[in-house]
C-alpha cells in the first residue's frame, strides 16, 4: 500500500468507526447500562462492583472497562459495541476465515445478541489468541464459555511439563481467584448459586454432556484448543442463547476444513440459529 493510499484510507477508517460508534450509542443494551457501566463507574466512588445484583464476573473484569467508562454512558456503550464487533472480526481474521464465513458469523443471532446485550463475550474470545497464562484471565471472565479451554490447558501443561508446568501456567489465575474470593466472597457465592432455572438460561445440560465430552476429547487428541472452546457450551449448566457463539467461533478454525468448508458451516449454523429464534420467539 502506497503512502498516498494510506493518507486516504486511515482518515476514512477513522470516520467510519466514528459513525459506527455514534449510531451504536443509540442501540438498546440489556447488560451494559444495568450492570457493567455502573459496576465500573462505581469503583471511582468507592463502591464494590458486586453492588450490582447481577454482576457475576471476577473483579478484574471491571479493569477492562475503564477505557470505555471515561466517556459518558451512551458514548461508552457505542465504543464498547464497536470494540466488541472488532474483536470478533479480528479473531475471525486471525483464523484466516473467508469474508463469507465472517459475514455469516456476524449476521448470526448469537453474534447480534452478544453485541446488543453488551456483555463481555467478545473479550473472552480474545483470550484464545494469548498464551495460556494470560489468556486464562480473559477466558475465565465467563467460565461458561472458557472453562473447557482451561481444562484443555491443564492437560496440555501436564503433558508438556508435568506438575511444574501446571503450576507455572495456573498459579496466576488461581491466585487471582483466591484473592478475589477473599476480598469479594459474594463473587464465588453468586457463581455457585446461579440458578439453572434462570429465565435467560438456554443450557442443554445435562443432555448435551456427551457432545461436550466428544469435543473435549477431540481437542486433546488433535491438540487444538478451539475444539475445547466448542465443548464448553455443552458442559455448563448455565448458558444464555447468545453464548452459543463460542461454538461458531471455534468452528472458524482451519481444522474444520477437513470435514466441511468453514464458510458453508457458518452459513448453516447462522440459518439454523435464526430458525430457532423464529420458532421460539415468533413475535
Amino acid at each position: 500500500m502506497s503512502s498516498r493510499q494510506r493518507i486516504v484510507l486511515i482518515p476514512a477508517l477513522v470516520i467510519l468507526l466514528g459513525v459506527a460508534v455514534y449510531f451504536a450509542s443509540f442501540l438498546p443494551s440489556a447488560d451494559w447500562y444495568v450492570t457493567f457501566d455502573p459496576a465500573a463507574r462505581g469503583i471511582f466512588s468507592g463502591h464494590s462492583p458486586y453492588e450490582q445484583p447481577v454482576f457475576l464476573n471476577p473483579p478484574w473484569a471491571v479493569l477492562l472497562l475503564f477505557p470505555f467508562i471515561i466517556f459518558p454512558p451512551t458514548l461508552a456503550h457505542g465504543l464498547f459495541f464497536v470494540a466488541s464487533a472488532l474483536a470478533l472480526i479480528y479473531l475471525a481474521w486471525r483464523l484466516h476465515a473467508s469474508p463469507l464465513a465472517m459475514a455469516a458469523l456476524m449476521l448470526s443471532p448469537t453474534a447480534v445478541g452478544v453485541l446488543l446485550v453488551g456483555n463481555l463475550d467478545a473479550l473472552v474470545y480474545l483470550g484464545m489468541l494469548l498464551p495460556p497464562v494470560s489468556g486464562l484471565f480473559l477466558l475465565l471472565l465467563k467460565p461458561q464459555i472458557g472453562a473447557g479451554v482451561a481444562i484443555y490447558y491443564l492437560i496440555e501443561s501436564w503433558r508438556e511439563g508435568k506438575f511444574s508446568n501446571v503450576l507455572r501456567t495456573f498459579s496466576p489465575i488461581a491466585i487471582a481467584y483466591l484473592v478475589s474470593a477473599l476480598i469479594f466472597p459474594i463473587f464465588i457465592e453468586r457463581i455457585i448459586n446461579k440458578p439453572s432455572t434462570d429465565v435467560w438460561n438456554r443450557s442443554l445440560f445435562p443432555y448435551a454432556i456427551p457432545i461436550g465430552l466428544f469435543f473435549l476429547w477431540l481437542a486433546i487428541r488433535k491438540r487444538n484448543a478451539y475444539f475445547a472452546l466448542a465443548a464448553t457450551p455443552f458442559l455448563t449448566p448455565y448458558l444464555t442463547f447468545y453464548s452459543y457463539l463460542a461454538i461458531q467461533m471455534a468452528f472458524l478454525h482451519k481444522d474444520v476444513e477437513k470435514v466441511i468448508r468453514r464458510d458453508v458451516l457458518q452459513i448453516i449454523l447462522a440459518v439454523f440459529l435464526w430458525v430457532i429464534v423464529f420458532i421460539f420467539h415468533p413475535g
